[in-house]
């Protein structure tokens, strides 16, 4: 078993009793009562019942509100001056004699020019020639010495403590709190960024074609090899289940199954085959597919800005749901589209229709009884003053900007929010009672992508002037955003990309779903971590990654937190990614958790050491 590197500070649990409520079905709300036997960290292993550490998990509701995470610490100078009370040498005036007599003393200034200078061995003159084979185009500031002044005290702040998932002075251990056995755990990929392939088999363009094709003068990557995971995908999925992961999310390319992409063109039958098989090897190897209809990967001439998008999607979902929903239980509409429509804000209508056509077409017509929901992108605003009230008001600004807009209507049935309709020059018109009606509900749960947390904060003129004035730069969101904290440091470890070592806002991140949008359960659709130049590394060193596995580890042991402490119903979490893949236009940005050799003709796969701990990690909190 793959040692973990934080401390575990309470004994494994001793078969512990569970009490389930009735009616549960793996995504609703729901209690359960844990009685765990656990060691006291002081005392060691408990030899009597009865037990020292317990925890109860409830579901509830409450007020979201942030809370203040971080402590400012100022460094302590030593005293000065040092008081020295032993010498450990004589002075220099008593044994100056000890040198060789008649030393040379001088002082050298280069002179490039003065390579030809003949001034002896050691003179100016060689000096030049000593240097002719370097030269540089940088120069300096100064060249004389600089007076020093009193360190400022805001460069004496500590870096943010480093996380222990299960301090000492804690009421609770974390290892004390188990997941139910159907807890949803596994690893998620999508098309594009996998397949490969692009012209092959009767695949007609999507928009993210776009990148890397011709003329490519960002030499940008294409997607056109990928992970060739069209041809290798039985090899994917017989890896996953070989090292013992029960999920695997994956989407269907649209353009594949439609490659004209509109409502009543053909259908690709060598489409329909390949996932017809995708599906069927997954079962075969005892993993449970969980499938995304689009993952970003529109038709390039149905976009989200077309009207024709609602039925254009829906005629394509209908063609996938009545072949495959036998097999697959749960079902992820779009992928993040509050991220991906730009700022044409008059296609957010467009996306909810969509959304909720193939909803109803699922539940009322096909009488489907899997679960159905759609994917958010979300890395959670927080004020970067916490005292100010502005800070507060930009980071809620900015929650309602990213998941308010798509999320009021469906989950809450309200309007979009009045901070995103009350902007000067926003292209969205509020929706009617009908469309209100119609789109709420339409979710069975929350699915999300939450890779970590920031800071906001209101631009200089204010929000409310910024929001009046479609010129300003920061338009239409006038927000600041940032991962540096007030105080000067990043709030945590920070990747090749976006992605902070920051768990200390997990459960932040998911306490504001939960308490804001009052879903029945939240599912962490993805998360994950790339290291800095990961891809620039040997192979052997890619493959220790521990930077992935202390991501995985912290952010895992938060959300246990985030159940037990805070009643949030978290129902599963999906690694991102399976594989290193075409992180739209890189190959460098590496997230995978398996290894791919680009040079070797085969793309062969390599695990990295954080698929094991994180197989490992379910393990040891999953109830068996």
């Amino acid at each position: 078993m793959a040692m973990l590197y934080l401390l575990s500070l309470c004994a494994a649990a001793a078969s512990p009793a569970l009490a389930w409520s009735p009616g549960w079905n793996g995504w609703g709300s729901q209690s359960w009562d844990w009685n765990h036997h656990c060691s006291n960290p002081n005392t060691g292993p408990t030899t009597t019942s009865p037990a020292t550490c317990s925890a109860t998990r409830t579901t509830a509701y409450s007020q979201f509100s942030y809370t203040v995470l971080t402590t400012t610490r100022y460094a302590t100078a030593i005293p000065s001056p040092l008081q020295l009370t032993t010498t450990y040498a004589p002075p220099f005036s008593q044994v100056s004699s000890l040198l060789p007599p008649s030393p040379t003393y001088t002082t050298y200034s280069l002179d490039r020019n003065a390579t030809s200078v003949q001034d002896g061995r050691y003179g100016q003159g060689a000096y030049a020639r000593l240097w002719a084979p370097l030269s540089y185009n940088t120069s300096i500031p100064f060249t004389t010495t600089v007076s020093p002044t009193p360190v400022a005290s805001s460069e004496l702040v500590y870096p943010p403590a480093l996380y222990t998932a299960c301090p000492q002075q804690a009421d609770t251990c974390v290892d004390c709190y188990k997941l139910p056995k159907d807890f949803i755990w596994g690893v998620a990929g999508s098309a594009f960024q996998i397949e490969g392939g692009l012209t092959e088999d009767g695949r007609g363009p999507s928009q993210l074609d776009l990148f890397g094709s011709l003329p490519n003068t960002a030499d940008e990557a294409n997607a056109v090899v990928a992970d060739m995971n069209y041809w290798l995908y039985k090899q994917d999925i017989a890896r996953l289940a070989a090292v013992g992961m029960p999920y695997y999310s994956f989407s269907i390319s649209w353009t594949r199954v439609v490659p004209f992409g509109e409502a009543g063109s053909p259908i690709n039958t060598a489409a329909l085959e390949h996932y017809d098989d995708l599906i069927n090897t997954c079962i075969e190897y005892g993993i449970k597919p969980i499938v995304t209809l689009s993952h970003n990967d529109s038709p390039l001439n149905v976009t989200f800005q077309n009207p024709a998008f609602p039925d254009a999607f829906l005629y394509y979902a209908k063609h996938v749901m009545t072949r495959y929903s036998d097999r697959v239980s749960a079902w992820v509409t779009l992928n993040e589209p509050n991220i991906n429509f730009g700022s044409d804000y008059y296609a957010v209508p467009n996306i909810l229709l969509g959304h909720a056509k193939v909803y109803h077409w699922y539940k009322e017509t096909l009488k489907g009884t899997g679960q159905v929901t759609i994917k958010f992108a979300n890395n959670l605003a927080t004020p970067l003053d916490s005292s100010n009230p502005d800070d507060t008001r930009a980071a809620l600004r900015y929650q309602d900007y990213i998941l308010g807009i798509i999320g009021n209507p469906i989950f809450l049935g309200q309007q979009y929010p009045a901070e995103v309709l009350n902007t000067k020059g926003i292209n969205l018109t509020a929706l009617t009672d009908e469309e209100l009606s119609y789109i709420n509900g339409t979710s069975d749960f929350w699915s999300f992508d939450p890779y970590t947390a920031g800071f906001a904060t209101s631009p200089p003129n204010g929000i409310d002037a910024c929001a009046q004035n479609t010129s300003d730069p920061l338009w239409p969101t006038c927000v600041v955003n940032t991962n540096v904290q007030q105080d000067g440091w990043l709030n945590g470890q920070g990747s090749f990309a976006y992605a902070y070592l920051a768990p200390q806002y997990v459960r932040q991140q998911l306490g504001y779903v939960w308490n804001v949008f009052r879903p029945s359960g939240v599912l962490i659709a993805e998360y994950g971590f790339n290291p800095f130049m990961e891809n620039a590394k040997t192979l052997v060193a890619q493959q220790y990654d521990l930077e992935r596995t202390l991501y995985y580890e912290a952010f895992l042991r938060e959300t246990l937190k985030s159940i037990y402490e805070d009643g949030v119903n978290v129902i599963g979490a999906l690694a991102w990614s399976f594989v290193d893949n075409d992180e739209f236009t890189s190959y460098y940005q590496q997230y995978g958790l398996q290894h791919v050799n680009r040079t070797d003709g085969r793309l062969t796969r390599s695990y990295k050491r954080s698929i094991f701990d994180y197989v490992d990690l379910f393990h040891r909190y999953v109830e068996n």
